[in-house]
């Protein structure tokens, strides 16, 4: 087996979808750890997101945190700024959730994780209301159409990495 490998232990994947009200204080500081070692949050404002979340997805081999997602209900001025520069503003309210904090650990990735995650977080979130996610990676903007998003205006520079562009995506409500 190559780096990254990790046949032997994939029969121990298991996804753990709760609410935040669900999970334990220790589950949501493993969390918020995980989704701020992959650099992509904003650090002060990830705790209260994460209490405000419609639902929590923790992906773990054996005990080893592996992956996590979201639905989470984003801030206006966040939501409706991402749609502004996606030049879009006026479908802002039509997607009042966001599916984010997708992580999978590098040595777990390229192996379904993404999709399990997604998966979970959409399916513990219901189909009343509309949902969005950004991606700045090729495989998500692959990913995201499996699950029924579509693409929404231009991609636009990353607040927290301008050098890399986000693409938007909205998911309507079935």
């Amino acid at each position: 087996m190559g780096q990254g490998d990790n046949m032997e232990s994939s029969s121990n994947i298991r996804p753990v979808t709760a609410s935040p009200a669900e999970m334990s204080e220790d589950a949501k500081a493993e969390f918020k750890a995980f989704v701020i070692a992959a650099g992509e949050v904003n650090k002060r404002t990830l705790p209260q997101l994460v209490k405000q979340a419609v639902t929590l997805v923790m992906l773990y081999d054996g005990h080893k945190l592996i992956g996590t997602a979201a639905i989470k209900h984003p801030y206006d001025e966040h939501r409706c700024g991402d749609f502004a520069k996606a030049k879009v503003a006026t479908r802002a309210d039509m997607y009042p959730l966001e599916l984010g904090w997708i992580v999978v650990h590098p040595d777990y990735r390229r192996q379904g994780h993404a999709s399990t995650l997604i998966s979970e977080a959409l399916g513990h979130a219901g189909a009343m209301q509309g949902i969005y996610a950004t991606t700045k990676t090729d495989r998500m903007r692959a990913l995201l159409p499996e699950f029924g998003f579509e693409k929404q205006g231009e991609p636009y520079p990353s607040t927290l990495k301008p050098a890399e562009n986000l693409t938007l995506f909205g998911r309507a409500p079935s």
